[in-house]
């Protein structure tokens, strides 16, 4: 780390020297600057309006039409960037590459993406996400509904969207806090349009694991005065599709060198025939503690729209103003079936097995589950989002000479998921007369078999009924002033400073049941907690006393063809549980015991709101003339910010604890939960480089060096503190809380890219870049005084180790209108390659890379555009990455995976477009392991997407 810093000094001192050293601008900087060459001028001009654009300003834009025309402008915007930049443009007025934003960012050099149910919905940049990124719209912050940091992908419908910008390298501009990157999502402006613009287009979606036909449409509208002074545009999407995946995952794999012994993961087996589990039955096992097959079926709706406003009143003033709405609603369900495969000690019944046979490690690979005992989980869950996403935002540009400029901007973003405890994980248990569990034939995933099926009017008994949720409420403001001043002449070409306010609030307010066991164990809870209920109602089964569900509960499966793709054998379709007819059986055993156990009502350990107000300004200097003959451009910035913390939530009263000579608390009414409030605040200074130079006409050399930060997780800031008066730790009771006093992460980071430019739609480039992180936020344990008692605090603080991320990016495009006859010269490809490496400076987990990071990942698109046609085909692939170092046997990985979209459209007469779309053609496995790759923890089908549609403009 220190090295680094001090190679980042290094290079920023030697630069300023070499710049300033130079006889020739020694003698006369102001003679040397007008003497420049007719082609350093024109390089000069693209950079200012480059910058421009950068900064909201006005630029002659490309006009996008077609694949090449957009690999064209985004090769134009990221040549003549100031930094480490990569863009993904549209191809055509509310047509972009890929129906997901997640999905068109991951075809950028260096990042991968997480998906949910076959959807890309967060993203990855160099190996970091989960934080480490900040999302913009039209530059500024934008609220999101995820409970985190992280802005989910999947809520804007891609028609709304004009430019992808991705910043890898920091400028003091740029908002701070993305250690990874800075994602700035741009809309269309109306001036920027030729007149009178408006398109349209509508397609079915066809899932082939449904069978489902949904809608999608679009249409943009816009137009502008004869003087090109004043503008509206307005856009509109709405979509609607069922998602289906299918998945198995397991839990609980046995391997005594992680700590997992029979105890703990093994399973039993009555090897001796005497129909009882004896010591030492107990055995090392290939099938997991837990196995679940699940059919998830997710409606996804999703409705946009933007709108833009332009006024021009005079030559030297811009006034704008811009909107963003999305609606994205998606209801969740999963149906699933789950096997106890070893014995739980919270509840009656031993599963007892036999017929086991053993594989060469001497683990259990097959084995025969028989008798009163033998029980088959029958599960519900639903993880439904329903979300709102908008920002509103005025912005005036105004040039009082040819030399100053100065930008006022004034935003408000707001996110809203508006989850009441609507998730639901409602468990029954059905019983069977056999269960056979066979993973000695080579496949993936083990034969299992049911005897007989499961259907919906066989006896199900109450077990577990679990409703939960988190209501998310996001809110920023964001407030710009800037100025520039350009000089005529000079080496210095632009002074850039200014003033930026940012105010976030992110609530939440968290929901769950009191006791998802109430109605479990035949009223033996209810008993307990002194609740009545009629005698009648409960049966038993084996060792198990259950209350019985009547059959108006349940619903009749609604798929087939489960895993379709796999050669192992499933169950046959399992059914589903009518929730509200389940909650009011609860009711008319006790419904008090309903309504104050399994209703889900507020949970104030998980309720609480963190406000960040961030007050930033920075100056940023860029210079360009010539070093040793050669044009470059040179940009040192400085950004110093003041963070204040204010985090409310709830919390226990610890200043009425009082304890009693053995250190228990000898009164009660501590325990009343009540309003809290903590705040905390620090600073920080930014510094970067930024230097390009052109080596020649079409080729360029980038450095860039900086210091970042990312902000502390907001659980990390809760106020929620909870005490142990019973586990102690060194002789004192223990407390786990948040700190809102903690710092954010900092990073020094260097890039170096190599950049050739040898055609308006082709380029080959390359790029090394190292991330020094100082250090992570980690929870960390102290002896401290709190509210008159001494505990030892858990709380999240600044640790001792940080890490290292080094890494190289290739990337080629090429267009073949130069290279091949007709018609092939209508062909072209798209080419890149990542490799991050990450390593620990904790000796702990020196052999562990960052978790989500995948090692190695590339893409490939091949496209033709000619005679109005349109075709493309893209291939994307990660490595396999880390999900969870401390997983139930060892580290939990998902394997490597790929999969191939593509895209044909076809002009039929100018203006209207007949096109297909399709996503995951190669319908590939989605898949993990716990350590070893045949313990196989996770797998998932997700189906092939096809898309009929057309596409009109007017």
């Amino acid at each position: 780390m220190t090295l680094l810093r001090t190679q980042v000094a290094s290079l920023a001192l030697a630069i300023s020297t070499a710049l300033w050293a130079l006889p020739s601008q020694a003698a006369d900087v102001g003679s040397a600057t007008k003497d420049k060459s007719q082609a350093q001028t024109n390089q000069k001009q693209q950079t200012e309006e480059a910058q421009s654009e950068e900064n909201g300003g006005e630029m002659e834009r490309i006009q996008v039409s077609g694949i090449r025309s957009s690999i064209k402008e985004s090769l134009f915007l990221k040549q003549n960037a100031t930094s480490v930049v990569d863009l993904v443009v549209a191809d055509d007025i509310g047509k972009f590459p890929d129906e997901n934003l997640a999905e068109a960012l991951q075809r950028i050099p260096g990042i991968t993406i997480t998906r949910n149910g076959g959807e890309g919905q967060n993203i990855l940049v160099r190996g970091l996400g989960d934080g480490y990124n900040v999302t913009t719209l039209n530059g500024r912050k934008l609220a999101s509904e995820f409970a985190g940091r992280d802005f989910n992908f999947d809520t804007i419908a891609s028609e709304l969207v004009n430019v992808l910008a991705v910043y890898k390298s920091p400028e003091a501009r740029l908002t701070e806090g993305g250690i990874g990157a800075i994602v700035d999502i741009q809309t269309r402006k109306p001036l920027d349009m030729n007149g009178f613009t408006l398109q349209a287009s509508a397609k079915g979606i066809h899932e082939s694991r449904t069978g489902d036909i949904h809608p999608h449409a679009s249409f943009i509208i816009g137009d502008q005065n004869d003087e090109g002074t004043l503008g509206a545009l307005f856009s509109a999407v709405y979509s609607k599709k069922t998602l289906r995946a299918d998945t198995y995952s397991a839990d609980g794999f046995f391997d005594e060198d992680e700590g997992w012994g029979v105890d703990s993961a093994g399973v039993p087996v009555d090897t001796n025939n005497n129909g009882a589990i004896d010591e030492g039955e107990i055995y090392a096992s290939k099938i997991p503690s837990y196995m679940y097959f699940a059919n998830a079926q997710d409606v996804r709706e999703r409705i946009g729209s933007t709108l833009a406003l332009q006024w021009r009143p005079s030559d030297d003033l811009l006034l704008s103003l811009d909107g963003l709405y999305s609606r994205y609603n998606t209801d969740g369900h999963r149906y699933q079936i789950g096997f106890v495969n070893y014995d739980e000690s919270w509840t009656p019944g031993t599963p007892l097995f036999t017929d086991a046979s053993f594989d060469e490690l001497g683990r259990v690979v097959k084995m025969k589950q028989t008798g009163d005992n033998t029980m088959v989980e029958l599960l519900n869950i639903s993880e439904p989002r329903q979300t709102d996403t908008w920002q509103l935002g005025l912005n005036a540009a105004w040039q009082p000479t040819d030399n100053w400029s100065v930008m006022a901007d004034l935003a408000y973003s707001q996110a809203d998921n508006k989850n009441k405890g609507d998730n639901r994980f409602i468990v029954a248990r059905g019983f069977v007369d056999s269960i056979g569990i066979d993973y000695s034939t080579g496949n993936t995933l083990p034969d299992v078999s049911i005897s007989p099926a499961l259907t919906a009017d066989q006896t199900y008994g109450a077990h577990y009924s679990y409703n939960s949720g988190t209501g998310v409420k996001d809110k920023i403001s964001d407030l710009k002033l800037e100025a520039s001043y350009e000089p005529d002449d000079g080496i210095i070409s632009k002074l850039h400073f200014g003033l930026n306010y940012v105010k976030q609030s992110k609530g939440q307010d968290a929901f769950r049941s009191r006791n998802p066991s109430q109605f479990s164990r035949g009223g033996y809870y209810l008993t307990r907690d002194g609740y009545d209920f009629a005698p009648g109602q409960v049966f038993t089964q084996g060792e198990f006393e259950l209350f019985r569900i009547p059959e108006n509960v349940f619903v009749p499966a609604n798929f087939d063809n489960f895993l379709e793709g796999e050669n192992s054998v499933s169950p046959d379709p399992w059914p589903s549980f009518d929730y509200d007819a389940l909650l009011a059986f609860y009711r008319s055993i006790n419904s008090e015991a309903a309504d104050a156990s399994i209703v889900a009502s507020q949970s104030k350990s998980g309720s609480y709101e963190v406000s960040e107000a961030v007050t930033s300004a920075f100056v940023q200097l860029t210079m360009e003339d010539e070093l040793w003959e050669l044009p470059y451009m040179l940009n040192l910035g400085l950004r110093g910010s003041h963070t204040q913390v204010d985090s409310s939530g709830f919390g226990y009263d610890l200043a009425k604890v009082v304890l009693d000579g053995e250190g228990q608390p000898s009164n009660n009414d501590w325990r009343q939960v009540v309003a809290t409030e903590y705040e905390g605040s620090y600073n920080s200074l930014l510094p970067s480089i930024n230097l390009r130079v052109n080596l020649q006409d079409d080729l360029l050399l980038r450095v860039s060096a900086a210091q970042t930060l990312s902000r502390p997780s907001l659980y990390a800031l809760r106020t929620w503190a909870s005490p142990d008066f019973t586990n102690r730790k060194e002789g004192l009771p223990t407390l786990s809380r948040g700190n809102p006093g903690v710092k954010a992460e900092e990073a020094y980071q260097g890039d170096v890219t190599l950049e050739w430019y040898y055609g308006d739609s082709s380029s080959l480039a390359a790029g090394v870049f190292i991330k020094d992180i100082k250090s992570f936020i980690e929870n960390d344990e102290n002896a401290m005084d709190v509210d008159g008692n001494r505990y030892l605090v858990s709380q999240p603080e600044s640790g001792q180790y940080g890490a290292k991320i080094t890494g190289y990016e290739l990337a080629w495009q090429q267009s073949f209108e130069e290279w091949l006859p007709e018609p092939m010269d209508g062909f072209g490809i798209q080419l890149n390659y990542t490799f991050v490496d990450s390593k620990y400076d904790d000796p702990e987990r020196l052999d562990l890379p960052f978790v989500g990071m995948s090692e190695n990942s590339y893409n490939a698109v091949l496209y033709y555009e000619k005679y109005g046609l349109q075709g493309r085909l893209a291939y994307n692939w990660r490595s396999k990455f880390l999900v969870d170092p401390e997983a139930w046997g060892g580290p939990a990985w998902i394997n490597a995976y790929g999969q191939l979209d593509a895209s044909l459209s076809y002009e039929l007469m100018e203006n209207l477009t007949v096109f297909m779309e399709a996503s995951n053609l190669d319908n590939n496995r989605y898949s993990g392991y716990i350590k070893r790759p045949d313990q196989v923890n996770y797998l998932e089908r997700f189906g092939t997407q096809i898309a009929l549609g057309i596409r009109g403009s007017f």
